[in-house]
């Protein structure tokens, strides 16, 4: 398993976190906090490749262009996990998921994530039916 890789720092008054994907600092907003520690859990927990997962990457969306948070590829490089991060005060609700489905037109992921940092709902699509499921799957689903 690989070390917790969360580091934050305070310069001129703000705060920062580092992104391992992006390999920059970024300031710490209580979206990108769950970001991030979204990001270590999959690297850290659930042991999924660093360098298979994409953050913050435009896309468009019924013409119009917007930004996912984080996109989990398998081996063939095609969208495997969809995840949208919100601020620990935003409650998930229809609206906050029918974002998620929406960007999903997109990317196309089978498993869909959406979580606050408190609460996580992780759903998965497969022959048309979109059911609520208990955990994602593991990196040797994933990565055979």
């Amino acid at each position: 398993m690989q070390e917790n890789k969360i580091n934050i720092k305070k310069e001129n008054g703000k705060t920062f976190i580092h992104c391992q994907i992006r390999k920059k600092w970024i300031i710490l907003t209580p979206e990108e906090k769950v970001r991030q520690f979204l990001i270590d859990y999959f690297v850290t927990s659930l042991q999924y490749p660093l360098n298979y997962i994409s953050v913050e990457k435009q896309i468009k969306v019924n013409q119009l262009k917007k930004r996912y948070d984080i996109v989990v590829y398998n081996q063939e490089l095609q969208a495997h996990i969809l995840v949208e991060c919100k601020a620990n005060s935003i409650t998930i609700n229809h609206d906050t998921l029918k974002q998620l489905l929406n960007y999903n037109i997109s990317i196309a992921a089978p498993f869909l994530m959406i979580s606050n940092g408190t609460q996580h709902h992780i759903f998965e699509l497969n022959e048309g039916q979109f059911k609520q499921i208990d955990k994602l799957p593991s990196r040797f689903e994933i990565f055979t």
